[in-house]
């Protein structure tokens, strides 16, 4: 069996949002879709990225965090998919966001 590396992003959202970071990522991807975006939706709370290999599962968790696997089969290319979605998240959703931590694996 083929070792799977991962990192884990935690995503914290500031207290005064009135919507959840699931629903605006949701929204953001769809307004994206087909404009040359690089995240791209693999089904629901999966992201697949054009250039790198790899994929981010994502999801809600409970107090409205957002909780993503970053997970590559190559262990020198998952750093470009982590970077990916963390410039993302900053780019679309920074004034949301109250904090993000990384768990290496």
């Amino acid at each position: 069996m083929k070792r799977m590396y991962m990192k884990i992003v935690q995503v914290i959202p500031k207290a005064k949002n009135k919507e959840g970071l699931k629903s605006l990522l949701k929204a953001k991807e769809r307004e994206l879709r087909g404009k040359g975006t690089t995240l791209i939706r693999y089904s629901e709370g999966k992201f697949v990225h054009a250039k790198h290999s790899g994929w981010i599962n994502w999801d809600e968790v409970a107090g409205g965090f957002l909780v993503a696997e970053i997970q590559t089969k190559k262990k020198d290319s998952e750093w470009q998919l982590l970077q990916s979605f963390i410039g993302y998240l900053d780019r679309h959703f920074g004034k949301y966001i109250e904090s993000i931590s990384i768990t290496y694996r």
